[in-house]
Formats: structure tokens, sequence, C-alpha cells
């Protein structure tokens, strides 16, 4: 038999996508895994935005919204939200079913701190963060004026905010909202200001080559 013919018993490729030994689900989701242009973790924020503009405006990426009213309606009230991880397997799960372009529903069952480690992830695989690189300097500088004269450091902060790119803009607001949220809970779940800039502004603001002294040394001297 010549190579060209063996293929399952004589049968054309093509049917491979009837074989009994895929089932049709899980071929059609490989097959859309393959035909995704770029999985949404890791892909540039104006392009995720300019993709999904088809499905009407929005502040936010639609698995950030996804994420903050998931939680904003169930785990608001949970200890250590965005402190403590949640389940690395469904974490996995959830990426690899967003990144093939579906939209995998959270119900009553979900763990709220799955979704929260999701929402973390999606912010650390951004290839530029919110607050792009080219403004981590300025920012500093915020903080620094900030500690010494509020007044004029809150004027220069807004000016620095105004003139990030529209896309980043919108989502720094929404992210910077949900958190304000969060926080007016902190009694019950425990995570003050402090709390949720130590955690969240590494994956908001850092600089392009990274150092984790450095980064968190930056942290605490704008909180």
């Amino acid at each position: 038999m010549m190579p060209e013919d063996r293929n399952m018993g004589g049968r054309p490729s093509g049917a491979l996508a009837s074989t009994p030994f895929i089932p049709k689900t899980t071929y059609r989701r490989i097959k859309r895994c393959f035909s995704f242009r770029k999985g949404i973790f890791g892909q540039k924020l104006e392009d995720t935005v300019r993709y999904e503009k088809r499905y009407g405006n929005r502040l936010a990426p639609m698995l950030v919204e996804q994420c903050v009213d998931f939680i904003r309606q169930r785990g608001l009230k949970e200890e250590g939200l965005f402190r403590l991880p949640g389940q690395a397997n469904l974490v996995k799960e959830l990426q690899d079913a967003f990144d093939c372009g579906e939209k995998p529903s959270f119900d009553s069952n979900t763990d709220v701190h799955t979704v929260a480690s999701l929402l973390k992830l999606y912010l650390r695989e951004l290839p530029e963060p919110v607050i792009p690189y080219s403004k981590y300097e300025d920012f500093l500088s915020c903080a620094k004026l900030l500690s010494k004269e509020e007044e004029a450091g809150v004027k220069e902060l807004a000016k620095q905010v105004k003139s990030l790119p529209v896309v980043n803009y919108n989502l720094l607001k929404y992210i910077c909202r949900f958190l304000d949220e969060v926080q007016s809970y902190s009694g019950v779940n425990k995570m003050s200001v402090q709390n949720l800039a130590t955690v969240f502004g590494p994956n908001i603001l850092r600089p392009k080559v990274e150092d984790p002294l450095t980064i968190m040394e930056a942290w605490n001297r704008e909180t």
C-alpha cells in the first residue's frame, strides 16, 4: 500500500471528523482551538477590545466583566478574596476554554477563589500591563509626590491617568471601581486597600525588566 493510501482503512482524511475515536464535541473544540487566531490570555489589550467590539462597546474585556460580575454577586464577603488561591486545575481549564473562544459559564458550584485567580491571571498575562511600561516611571514619580505634597500629587496622578490610551484608561477605571467595592467589605473579606494593592499592584503597574524586590518596594512607597 502506498503511504498516501494509509489513512483509516482508505477513508479520506476529512473523515476524521466522524471517526468514533473522537467524540464530535471534542473534535469541534479541538478544531476551534486550532482555528482561533490567538487566545485571550497573553493577547494585547487593544487587540482584544478591537475584536470584542462586534459584541458592543464595553469598558473591559468580556472575560474581566464576567469574572467581576460573578465575584460581585457571590464573593464580596468571601474572606481572603484575591489573596487565597483558587483550584489550579480549574483555573487552567477555564483559561483553556476562554483561549479557544468559548464562553464558559460560572454557576453556584463555581469556586469564587478560582474565578478571582482567573481574573488575576488574565491581568498578569497581558503582554503589557494595564499601565504601560512607558508610564511606569511617571506613576512612580506621582507616588513620591503624593507622599510629600498630597494635593499636587493628586493633580499629577489625574493628569497621568488621563494620558493613558483609551483601552488602558477604561480597564483601569473599571478595575479600580470594582476594587473599591471589594474594600468596602474589608470588615468581612479582610481585604483592605493595602492588601488589594499588594495583590493587584504588580499586575497593573510593573517595569519592563521585572525585579520582584524593586516592584514590591515601589508598591510599598505608593501605599
